[in-house]
């Protein structure tokens, strides 16, 4: 018990600072898939790429996307709690396995929102 923290779960705050970076990369590679693919003929978006425009298009999503990966990588222990017996995250593997795993959810879990911003108008921002 005395590994464990009510913020972090059986992390240290480097580890999940680490995964934080990892899932934000992934949040970021996910919005620049997302930016290639916009009609640039369309009035409601500029010719030119903009890196202002993509934050302040997506910015809801954004922060739903860094909310859920918050709560995603806080609760790992429990949502895979096979991955953390025996100190699994001690270990270089272990450690490799969590580092790719956060890059995959940040990706994931921002395309799952881009695909629900699609669909639903909550997420959709005034142009």
């Amino acid at each position: 018990m005395e590994n464990y923290s009510l913020l972090l779960g059986f992390l240290s705050l480097k580890v999940f600072l680490v995964m934080i970076f990892f899932a934000a990369v992934g949040i970021a590679i996910s919005l620049l898939i997302d930016a290639q693919k916009r009609d640039q003929v369309s009035s409601a978006t500029p010719q030119k790429f903009s890196f202002k425009f993509l934050l302040r298009d997506n910015w809801k999503s954004i922060v739903l996307t860094a909310l859920v990966v918050l709560i995603t990588l806080r609760f790992a222990s429990s949502l895979f709690p096979d991955q953390f017996k025996g100190d699994a995250v001690g270990t270089p593997e272990g450690l490799e396995t969590w580092l790719f795993g956060s890059l995959l959810i940040g990706l994931g879990f921002n395309q799952l929102i881009q695909v629900l911003k699609k669909r639903s108008k909550i997420l959709q921002v005034p142009r």
